[in-house]
């Protein structure tokens, strides 16, 4: 089952709030074995998930190196196909732009270890007189 929340609050607060709930343990029964568990009645670890929203800026001749970076050659696509009418009403609610094509020849390493990077969209920076972008 997956029980999803809001928070808001003093940071630190929801801070201790999220590790007080992950440190609680359930029962759980594997019934005929399965994950590489035996048949059995085990404590599992309740998995607090965060799901962020994030903007992240940047100057706009980097955005091949960014995008490959972040979004990988997935293209930043969930992991579930019916996830994508949730995508697009974000992006819409956002007024945010499809992510355009880009280039996977370069990236920097970051670590994406155990967790799904769900690209959004893009929005341009307007600029200043001079065409100095303000990120």
């Amino acid at each position: 089952m997956h029980l999803y929340i809001i928070t808001r609050g003093i940071k630190h607060e929801v801070d201790k709030f999220i590790t007080q709930l992950q440190g609680k343990y359930l029962p759980f029964e594997v019934k005929k074995g399965a994950a590489g568990l035996k048949k059995g009645k085990y404590m599992i670890q309740t998995s607090v998930r965060p799901i962020q929203l994030w903007e992240i800026a940047y100057p706009k001749e980097h955005n091949d190196l960014m995008c490959a970076s972040l979004l990988n050659k997935d293209k930043g696509k969930p992991l579930q196909k019916w996830q994508e009418k949730f995508v697009w009403g974000i992006r819409k609610a956002l007024k945010l732009k499809k992510i355009p094509k880009y280039k996977t020849d370069e990236i920097f390493p970051i670590s994406r270890d155990h967790m799904e990077i769900v690209g959004l969209g893009v929005k341009e920076d307007y600029s200043f007189e001079d065409g100095t972008e303000a990120i």
